[in-house]
């Protein structure tokens, strides 16, 4: 039971990012757990407030592995809406449940135990961190351990499914239109320039770049598609997804607005930059003004990889299945390290459909799963 109650004590830390409280008493749980097993751990802060756990075993052998994971968590939404007190980390029949449970303190959980049980039976060096902000885009930390470290290989244990091998991401282009206009009363609009009307014929041109074909590599087709849900959102994953999200205008219903705006996130493939993208966008705009919010490059570590591969036999021979190898519509801390051209995997317990759900759970079986594949990866692999 030590993995699940593991799991149960790490939820318990209400690690909610934002506002991202609740930090340091976590980070003082993972450093302590390992002093407890004779390794000694450091905590630091590249920016103030935001303390990562560090932990090595030094053995100086010129490869170097490192395992990634993250403590915060996204907020819980209406909690009368769980079952369970979502910071309980209750343990019932074969699961736990909790904020975080699938995403990922379940993952870090089996990264904990792992690297106490084979870090001294490795002539390699192996470096557990432990961050405090991927849940909002990882820029207070796993961007700086990118910057400071060039392991041969990082595993980042975000629930990709113990079955399943998550090997890259689509690319982010989040940008904000803006529109100005002219203020009139809204009884003569046409003495006015309403800028919500800018905006709406905006978006239903830049709607169209989702319809563009995107010329996707062909060793990245099958994983791009071996876990869509439905044919519904085969689009969305092979194509530029298309989402409005936030739109803003306008002071009164009889006044013409002379000011709107509005966000629009939009997840790039494989095949395309982010820097085209964007001059796409500019292409099909005519009344606003673009400004980007956060953009991203579409990464992945290549399917043929021999770190993936050797991740597959193991998986293969360790739990009887055939894993699926995949990419993924969302952004992990991963696009750091493979900006470096570092390989990147992303393998852990959970499934993506539980992530930031109510009554998120994780079950026994993912756990162990999960643990008994890395421990025997770790241990065979150089």
């Amino acid at each position: 039971m030590e993995l699940e109650e593991l799991t149960s004590k790490l939820i318990q830390f209400p690690t909610v990012n934002p506002p991202g409280e609740k930090l340091s008493e976590c980070a003082s749980f993972i450093k302590d757990y390992f002093l407890s097993y004779g390794y000694s751990a450091n905590i630091i802060e590249f920016e103030k407030g935001w303390p990562i756990v560090i932990v090595e075993n030094k053995k100086k052998s010129g490869n170097t592995v490192m395992l990634n994971g993250h403590y915060d968590v996204v907020p819980t939404g209406d909690k009368n809406k769980w079952k369970y007190d979502p910071f309980s980390g209750k343990i019932l029949e074969d699961k736990v449940y909790g904020r975080g449970s699938t995403d990922m303190k379940g993952g870090l959980a089996v990264f904990m135990k792992v690297f106490v049980d084979v870090a001294d039976k490795i002539d390699y060096d192996l470096i557990f961190v432990a961050v405090p902000d991927e849940e909002s885009g990882g820029e207070k930390g796993s961007k700086y351990l990118a910057e400071r470290y060039s392991p041969n290989l990082v595993l980042i244990s975000e629930p990709s499914g113990s079955d399943s091998i998550n090997i890259g991401e689509k690319g982010l282009l989040q940008v904000k239109l803006v529109a100005n206009g002219k203020v009139a009363h809204g009884s003569l609009p046409s003495l006015g320039d309403n800028a919500i009307m800018k905006i709406v014929r905006d978006l239903i041109q830049l709607e169209k770049i989702k319809d563009i074909e995107i010329k996707i590599p062909e060793n990245l087709l099958e994983p791009m598609i071996s876990r869509i849900p439905s044919e519904i959102v085969k689009d969305d994953v092979l194509r530029i997804s298309f989402n409005p999200g936030v739109i803003k205008g306008g002071v009164k219903v009889n006044v013409v607005p002379d000011y709107a705006e509005v966000e629009v996130d939009m997840r790039i493939p494989p095949g395309i930059t982010s820097s085209e993208a964007l001059k796409l966008v500019k292409s099909l705009i005519k009344y606003s003004s673009v400004i980007p919010i956060d953009i991203s490059e579409p990464n992945y570590t290549s399917p043929d990889n021999e770190f993936i591969i050797k991740l597959e036999n193991i998986i293969k021979e360790e739990l009887k299945i055939s894993p699926k190898k995949y990419i993924i519509t969302g952004a992990t801390d991963g696009r750091y390290f493979r900006y470096k051209g570092i390989p990147t995997i992303i393998y852990g317990p959970g499934e993506l459909g539980l992530a930031h759900s109510y009554d998120e759970f994780i079950t026994f079986k993912e756990l162990r799963n999960s643990y008994a594949v890395i421990k025997r990866y770790l241990l065979t692999l150089f």
